[in-house]
């Protein structure tokens, strides 16, 4: 199993059928793709919002269907 966090030589795409949202105080939202299992299985238990760059904690996420406009994911390798 490749996983999300790994270093990617080329274009990969990501199929998605869920999505998690952190809402931060700030007002900004953070989607995550994926089941939060999977996240949990990466290690993540928490990521920096990107408008304040407070710590948001996994444990606050709460699911949504993933719109059609954001099923895919393009990772690229650096």
């Amino acid at each position: 199993m490749q996983h999300v966090s790994e270093v990617l030589s080329e274009e990969h795409f990501l199929d998605c059928s869920k999505s998690l949202v952190i809402d931060c105080q700030c007002g900004e939202k953070l989607l995550l793709l994926g089941r939060e299992s999977d996240w949990r299985k990466e290690g993540r238990m928490s990521f920096e919002c990107g408008g304040c760059g407070k710590e948001l904690p996994l444990e606050d996420a709460h699911e949504q269907k993933a719109q059609r406009g954001l099923r895919r994911l393009s990772l690229i390798g650096k």
